[in-house]
C-alpha cells in the first residue's frame, strides 16, 4: 500500500512492511516510541504507559497550560478556586476578539508598582485596539454604544471617562 498520490512528494517512502493496514495490530508501544522519537533517551526497560505519559506531557506543555483562578473578578463565570485551562496556539494564529477570556501576565506598570512579574491575570476582552470606551453608572459604552454585560454577577454604579484603546 502506497501513500496516496497527494501526500507522495510530502512524506518520505516507506517499505510496504512499515504501513499498517487497520486490521493489524501494532507490535508494541514501545518499538513505535522509540522509531518515532529516537532522541527519547529512556531506557528499554521503562513501561510503555510511562513513555506514553511522557510525551503527552511534553506535548500538553506546549499546547496549553492550566491555570488556578485566585480571585472573584471574573465571577460567576470563573470563581476562585476554579482551574481554567489556557490554550496557547490560537493567539499565535488571530487577535483577541470582543468575549475572549484572556491570561497574561502582569503589565510592566504594575510590576513598577510592586506587583509580582509572575502573577498572571484572567481577563474578558471588552474592545479592540481603536474602540472608543467608557462607563456610565456602571453600564460599559464601547463606541457609543451600552452593552449587555449578561456575564457580571452585580452591576456597579461607579463612572470612568472615555478612553480610546491602543
Amino acid at each position: 500500500m502506497a501513500p496516496p498520490r497527494l501526500l507522495r512528494g510530502l512524506i518520505a517512502p516507506l517499505p510496504p512492511s512499515d504501513w499498517l493496514p487497520c486490521n493489524q495490530l501494532v507490535a508494541s508501544a514501545s518499538s513505535l516510541l522509540h522509531r518515532w522519537l529516537p532522541s527519547l533517551a529512556l531506557p528499554r526497560g521503562c513501561p510503555d504507559g510511562f513513555k506514553l505519559l511522557l510525551v503527552l506531557l511534553l506535548v500538553s506543555a506546549a499546547l496549553a497550560e492550566v491555570r488556578f483562578v485566585a480571585s472573584s473578578s471574573m465571577a460567576p463565570t470563573l470563581r476562585p478556586g476554579d482551574r481554567a485551562v489556557a490554550e496557547k496556539v490560537t493567539y499565535l494564529l488571530r487577535s483577541p476578539a470582543v468575549g475572549d477570556i484572556v491570561f497574561f501576565r502582569v503589565p510592566m506598570a504594575l510590576q513598577n508598582c510592586g506587583l509580582n512579574k509572575d502573577v498572571v491575570f484572567i481577563k474578558r476582552v471588552l474592545a479592540t485596539p481603536g474602540d472608543f470606551i467608557e462607563v456610565r453608572q456602571g453600564q460599559l459604552i464601547v463606541n457609543g454604544v451600552a452593552q449587555k454585560e449578561t456575564y457580571i454577577a452585580t452591576h456597579s454604579s461607579y463612572t470612568m471617562e472615555a478612553m480610546v484603546q491602543r
